[in-house]
């Protein structure tokens, strides 16, 4: 089995992931690191009714707009006054809520392209509305096409619609799905990932769903769900996985690290088997969340009282957001904080400012040799 071989040391990405580690770590030292990553939360009007999110029940989710969103106007001078400061970027990602609500969407790619022409760029979606995300990709690709689109696909069938707390939704959302990557063979930097949150009512749809990805070359992104200001639902108990389902979990991830030995399965590997987090959070230093009213967080998963100001009150300049005695202290208390393993800061951190702490994960035993009684 491949679980009980140990990768070979590899000196030469020993070597790049210690310089690299060591390069952020002296530039944090000196106060010069800048985010990799920026997500941009649009709205928090949602159509869906998802069993472990409460990010609907937040807004009136019939609004065509409402008045405290992130403007189209209010993104030029973001980008405009942080333009040194976001230099660095190697990402940006739209999100929600359900970002294509937004009716002026096409309009806010349209800024975004201004100040990063070159610049990969991803949305997500649940796909409930083919024709309109369809258009909407359709629009984005004429002038930007490095694309990322990633649809929330729980399931293959009835799961997926229990998870969403919707009926007859799959359907709706597997044609987004093939629709989008339908359209890859004329846009060839246009790329769909599937995004699958773990719950107890979906677990054995979890190979099934990674098969289907594998088949037609789409990204596979299993998330592994968490409380927080991501999904409102801080203290509530709808998003633990009972020991069974754990463990049908586990087996499931074991068979597919064999084909896909990359970090986010071994790190989902590691929650399973609740391994602590052994290297430190970079959020609020190389990821950066906006959420729609302009509120900063480090990033999607934290707490509330997380929140390192609101770029409205600093004239929309990071620096002096980040400079504020709340973000200093936010930020001192993200460095150590062990809360979350969200993907969108965690394999971020593992290729880059904690690189190092990657390539030993990357040569680890990824589970336990339950041949071996005295391994670790």
């Amino acid at each position: 089995m491949r679980n009980t071989l140990r990768p070979k040391p590899d000196p030469i990405a020993f070597v790049k992931a210690a310089l690299r580690t060591a390069r952020f770590h002296l530039a944090d030292w000196a106060g010069a690191v800048r985010p990799l990553k920026l997500r941009i939360g649009l709205t928090n009007r949602c159509n869906a009714r998802c069993i472990m999110c409460n990010i609907w029940k937040q807004e009136d989710n019939t609004a065509p707009e409402l008045p405290h969103e992130i403007r189209v106007e209010e993104l030029d001078p973001i980008f405009t006054r942080n333009q040194r400061f976001l230099s660095d970027l190697r990402h940006i990602s739209l999100t929600g809520g359900e970002p294509t609500l937004r009716r002026d969407f096409v309009d806010i790619w349209r800024v975004l392209h201004k100040h990063f022409p070159d610049l990969n760029m991803s949305f997500n979606s649940n796909g409930f509305s083919t024709a309109k995300i369809v258009g909407y990709v359709e629009e984005i690709l004429r002038f930007h096409p490095r694309l990322t689109v990633m649809i929330s696909l729980d399931g293959m069938g009835e799961n997926h619609d229990r998870v969403r707390g919707l009926k007859r939704v799959f359907q709706h959302t597997f044609a987004t799905v093939e629709a989008i990557a339908a359209m890859r063979p004329t846009n060839p930097l246009l790329k769909l990932e599937i995004n699958y949150v773990m719950t107890p009512f979906n677990v054995d749809d979890c190979l099934e769903l990674f098969r289907y990805c594998q088949e037609n070359k789409i990204a596979f992104n299993p998330i592994y769900c968490v409380q927080g200001e991501l999904y409102f639902n801080e203290g509530e108990d709808n998003v633990s996985l009972p020991e069974n389902v754990r463990e049908r979990y586990l087996e499931h991830f074991t068979r597919i690290l064999e084909e896909d030995d990359s970090l986010q399965t071994r790190e989902i590997l590691d929650q399973l088997l609740d391994r602590p987090r052994d290297f430190d959070c970079w959020a609020g230093r190389t990821t950066i969340l906006i959420e729609e009213n302009c509120n900063v967080y480090p990033n999607g998963g934290c707490p509330s009282d997380f929140l390192m100001g609101n770029l409205r009150d600093y004239d929309y300049s990071f620096t002096e957001l980040l400079t504020s005695p709340q973000a200093q202290a936010v930020l001192q208390k993200a460095k150590s904080c062990r809360i979350c393993r969200l993907s969108c800061e965690t394999m971020t951190t593992l290729q880059y400012p904690e690189a190092l702490a990657g390539y030993r994960k990357s040569r680890e035993l990824p589970l336990p040799d339950k041949t071996n009684p005295s391994a670790s």
